[in-house]
């Protein structure tokens, strides 16, 4: 196909194109749609470069700072004049660098101004994504920063062709208890490789000796940002009262993230340093997966937690807090209330530890997650504005 007939998306990820869930989310798509048809650029509002910034442009994607005409290149505090200036400078990038099939929104209450640009620039397709459930903020925002989230949402909602969740319960947290009630609003299932964690590149001996640790270990697994809303304190508090009653646990944690600092201190601060692995942000997460026997994921709050598709395409057993989404539990997935504490978890999880578990995974659901079938019904909706469930029941995809 001729390079000027390709159609374009622009995605509004906000941040550096990084390391982090909805980044890696958002790679899988880009890796499976047909990119002779349809490229992805990215809005960012930072010069800083991310993980994925060298493939996005070796795929011919572009990435533009919202702030790349400003003295700060968007390295200071945000304000509101800052606000609105990006729809302006989003308007001006939608009609220079565009024409563009789509916009896709997927932080709203940050950006939901942007869809106001993006009507006015006639983008005949317009999404806007919670990912979410919750927002971690470093302190409380002010009341002028609630309103303006809160006018985001309204714009973005009342101007998106489309509205969507990671789940339902990051749906109505975003958009509103009723929201399902709306035709635009949809649940698209998250794009996982699911070949790349059912079929294994090591056995268990040989991914612990890669990782440099024990495969005479039970070994307990957290793929999660170190990051407040993860609840890694939680985490370690419960670990610690399981090596306790067994020694033979030991821990490994993923990151990256803001708190790495701070869980490594308090890990040294419990003497567990023999006992728990932080493995470096390169590493191979099926290697792992490979790794582990069971998944850990005790998050204060989560809007779907894509890890734990990955845990049980691995065919990994995972104990999840009771805030965690109903819809990635595809068989293997036990939920316990955080309020129970520490010494609840720790004797509930060893518990399964001690008997036969002969629960398997629903394969047929966890087929509707693999990145495959996903990418190309996103880009269905990318080009021709369908909905996604109506692209999911074409038997193409």
């Amino acid at each position: 196909m001729n390079g000027a007939q390709i159609k374009r998306v622009l995605f509004v990820s906000g941040v550096p194109i990084d390391l982090g869930g909805i980044e890696k989310t958002t790679m899988e798509v880009y890796r499976g749609i047909d990119r002779e048809q349809l490229l992805i650029d990215f809005i960012v509002r930072k010069p800083q470069r991310g993980y994925f910034h060298d493939e996005i442009e070796s795929y011919g994607g572009r990435i533009f700072n919202l702030f790349e005409d400003t003295y700060h290149k968007g390295n200071k505090k945000w304000n509101i004049l800052m606000d609105i200036y990006s729809v302006f400078s989003f308007y001006k990038i939608l009609k220079t660098k565009g024409p563009y099939s789509a916009v896709h929104v997927v932080y709203p209450n940050l950006d939901g101004f942007l869809i106001i640009a993006a009507n006015i620039a006639r983008v005949p397709v317009r999404i806007v994504h919670s990912r979410n459930t919750g927002f971690d903020d470093k302190k409380s925002p002010n009341i002028v920063r609630r309103c303006i989230r809160k006018l985001g949402l309204f714009f973005s909602k009342k101007q998106a062709t489309h509205i969507w969740g990671c789940s339902r319960a990051a749906c109505e947290y975003m958009f509103g208890k009723n929201i399902m009630l709306d035709k635009r609003a949809e649940v698209p299932q998250n794009p996982v490789n699911i070949n790349k964690f059912m079929n294994k590149p090591f056995n268990k001996s040989e991914s612990c000796k890669l990782l440099n640790i024990s495969s005479e270990k039970i070994n307990f697994i957290n793929v999660a940002r170190y990051a407040s809303q993860k609840n890694q304190k939680f985490l370690i508090d419960f670990f610690t009262e399981m090596l306790k009653q067994n020694d033979r646990v030991h821990l490994l944690l993923t990151g990256p993230g803001p708190l790495e600092n701070e869980i490594k201190v308090y890990i040294k601060k419990l003497n567990i340093e023999n006992n728990v692995t932080m493995l470096e942000r390169n590493t191979s997460i099926p290697i792992a997966l490979a790794a582990s026997d069971y998944f850990l994921l005790p998050s204060l709050y989560e809007g779907f937690g894509n890890a734990l598709i990955e845990a049980q395409a691995a065919g990994i057993p995972c104990f999840v807090s009771d805030v965690c989404q109903p819809e990635p539990n595809l068989g293997l997935v036990e939920y316990i209330p955080l309020e129970k504490g520490p010494k609840y978890w720790a004797n509930f999880i060893l518990s399964w530890v001690e008997k036969p578990d002969d629960r398997i995974v629903d394969i047929t659901r966890l087929m509707d997650y693999e990145v495959s079938n996903v990418a190309p019904r996103m880009q269905k909706v990318y080009l021709e504005g369908i909905k996604y469930e109506e692209a999911r029941m074409n038997k193409q995809f």
